[in-house]
Formats: C-alpha cells, structure tokens, sequence
C-alpha cells in the first residue's frame, strides 16, 4: 500500500539528486527543522513520516509518537 508513492517519491528525489540531503533524521533534528520552515520543514516532515512507517513495518512503538485517541492524565 504505502510502496507506490514511496517508490515514486524515491524516483522524483533520486532524479532531482536529493536522496539523502535531509541527512540523518534525529527527532531534535527534525524539531530543528519543523521551526524553520521551508523547504527544512517539508523534508522533516518526510523523514518524520518515514520514521514511522520503518517503525510500523518493524512492529517497533516510536519513541515519543502519540497513540490515536489517548488522552494524558485518565
């Protein structure tokens, strides 16, 4: 389900020579970016969403990603 757009998002980064330019995505990294907005900000919020899909596939729990409809405190 998620290979084809990964697969043509990969095509269009590779072809535009950016594969990688994020460089490694730490979350305060990602923080960083997310602040400065921009083009920083687009690709922290790929890296972001990479992250979680590597997590999922790996059946891992991201550290500090929130669960749907939990609430802190009840």
């Amino acid at each position: 389900m998620a290979g084809k757009w990964l697969q043509k998002a990969r095509a269009s980064m590779k072809k535009k020579g950016t594969v990688g330019a994020f460089g490694k995505a730490t979350p305060k990294k990602i923080a960083a970016a997310k602040k400065a907005g921009g083009l920083q900000e687009k690709r922290a919020v790929f890296a972001a969403n990479m992250k979680k899909i590597a997590a999922k596939r790996k059946g891992k729990k991201m550290v500090g990603a929130k669960k749907k409809g939990s609430k802190k405190g009840k």
